[in-house]
């Protein structure tokens, strides 16, 4: 499939965010030449999307949506001796606490993860599992990030629930790639070999618990709800980064993000070029999609992440979540093929080389206040 695209900018005012369905694409049928021109107006034209019949069972979306549930809130383990300091639930998931020797994998506590701005941070009012791909420390070139994953084998159920889980990530991430790479006009395997691929992404999985934002650390002390400014985002108002918000505003680093959302709470937005921000609620049998700074270079621009927040200003429910980050191989050097910088008509490499573990690298290292 071969389309000619053109250079110049589409506005990004979008209203709604486009619902795909994959079905054809996943079966590997002929019809998946109408997916990826889909998925092609859905990432130039929003950056978001949700997919529909994309072939993962609910039962396996379900299940690791409620063991993750489970584990965030883990019964008191009798075995454990215990600082007072601490409470029993914390002591537990501390067993597979994040910290730089465990190669940022594992668990972030409440607050870890942070929203730089220009004069400092605001701790995300958020926890969560962070796992990877798994790679030996001593490979080389080394790499701070290398390293076995802290699996939450404290729950069995779970820890078999996320295997199963990231399996069938990693299956759909390359099918929706191959679309995505019809849409470009590139061959259907361009983001596999040496650039991606089921067998070699560096994928992420984060399994993320947002309690009420009202019971964040800038929030205690004032008595019901959430302070003004954060209220007022939640209406979709523009805020300060200084703000804290459950996950302040960013894009995502990588290629292609898979978000497994609770069905019941709505708190993620999603920036329009107007800068309005506009809800992406959980629509049931899907995952709702996002694209990452990596292939706005490999794209050479013609697809742009959109910026992003979550905002759970729920005042008792918690909001479980788990984005599947399907990413390029760590050691892959990304960058537009001359046969697409050609067919934009510019005729000009818009970005530089990125070799990507390096950029994942700089990321990583600096999300973390501990």
């Amino acid at each position: 499939m071969h389309r000619q695209h053109h250079c110049q900018d589409t506005k990004r005012w979008f209203q709604s965010i486009p619902v795909v369905d994959v079905g054809s694409l996943v079966r590997e049928e002929q019809a998946a030449s109408n997916v990826a021109q889909q998925l092609h107006k859905a990432c130039h034209e929003v950056g978001f999307f949700y997919v529909s019949n994309h072939g993962v069972p609910a039962q396996t979306c379900q299940k690791v949506l409620q063991e993750a549930r489970a584990w965030f809130a883990l019964p008191t383990d009798p075995q454990k001796q215990l600082s007072h300091s601490l409470s029993l639930q914390e002591h537990t998931k501390r067993q597979i606490l994040i910290r730089p020797d465990t190669h940022y994998r594992g668990y972030q506590q409440l607050g870890a993860n942070v929203t730089r701005y220009e004069d400092g941070y605001q701790r995300d009012w958020h926890e969560a599992i962070d796992l990877y791909r798994e790679r030996s420390p001593q490979v080389s070139p080394a790499s701070p990030i290398h390293g076995p994953n802290q699996w939450p084998t404290q729950r069995p159920t779970f820890d078999t629930a996320l295997r199963e889980y990231i399996d069938s990530m990693l299956h759909l991430g390359q099918h929706l790639m191959r679309g995505i790479a019809m849409g470009l006009g590139l061959p259907q395997s361009f983001f596999e070999g040496q650039r991606s691929g089921q067998d070699q992404s560096y994928w992420c999985t984060r399994v993320i618990h947002y309690p009420p934002l009202a019971e964040g650390t800038s929030h205690r002390k004032r008595e019901g709800g959430i302070r003004e400014a954060a209220a007022a985002a939640v209406q979709g108002a523009e805020v300060e980064r200084s703000v804290q918000l459950s996950c302040g505003e960013h894009t995502d680093y990588g290629l292609l993000t898979l978000v497994n959302q609770d069905p019941h709470v709505s708190a993620l937005q999603v920036k329009n070029q107007q800068g309005q921000w506009i809800s992406a609620d959980p629509i049931p049998g899907t995952f709702v999609c996002n694209i990452g700074d990596m292939l706005k270079v490999w794209s050479n621009g013609l697809y742009k992440p959109t910026p992003h927040r979550v905002i759970n200003a729920d005042p008792s429910e918690s909001r479980v979540s788990i984005p599947f980050f399907y990413e390029p191989c760590y050691e892959a050097i990304v960058e537009p093929p001359i046969a697409l910088v050609n067919k934009l008509g510019t005729r000009l490499q818009q970005h530089t080389p990125v070799r990507y573990g390096s950029h994942l690298e700089g990321k990583v290292l600096s999300n973390f206040e501990f």
